[in-house]
C-alpha cells in the first residue's frame, strides 16, 4: 500500500485546519484518505500527517504545484513537504 508522509508549517493551526477539512472531499477523489494527523509539542505551528493514497497517479495530480501553492497560500502555511511512501516489515 502506498501512503503520503507530509509535514506542514502554519501561522494558525484552526485556518489551515479548516482548509484541509473543507478538501476534504476533493481529497477522497483523488484516492487520498487521512488517516494519521500529529500536531507538535515543541512547536504547535507544525503539523505531520499520513494519508493513504489509492491511486498514486491521481494524487500526484491532485498535488499540482499551481494549485498545491495556492491553497497553501490561502490556509498561511510557510513550508509543507510530502512524500510517497511504503510500508515495510521491521524486524
Amino acid at each position: 500500500m502506498t501512503y503520503m508522509h507530509c509535514q506542514v508549517r502554519f501561522a494558525d493551526y484552526a485556518k489551515w485546519k479548516a482548509s484541509m477539512d473543507a478538501d476534504a472531499r476533493a481529497q477522497r477523489e483523488a484516492g487520498i484518505y487521512l488517516r494519521l494527523l500529529w500536531r507538535g509539542t515543541e512547536d504547535p505551528n507544525v503539523a505531520m500527517f499520513v494519508c493513504e493514497v489509492k491511486d498514486k497517479a491521481k494524487a500526484r495530480a491532485f498535488l499540482n504545484p499551481a494549485d498545491v501553492e495556492k491553497a497553501t497560500r490561502e490556509a498561511g502555511v510557510s513550508g509543507f513537504e510530502w512524500h510517497f511512501v511504503e510500508e515495510v516489515q521491521v524486524g
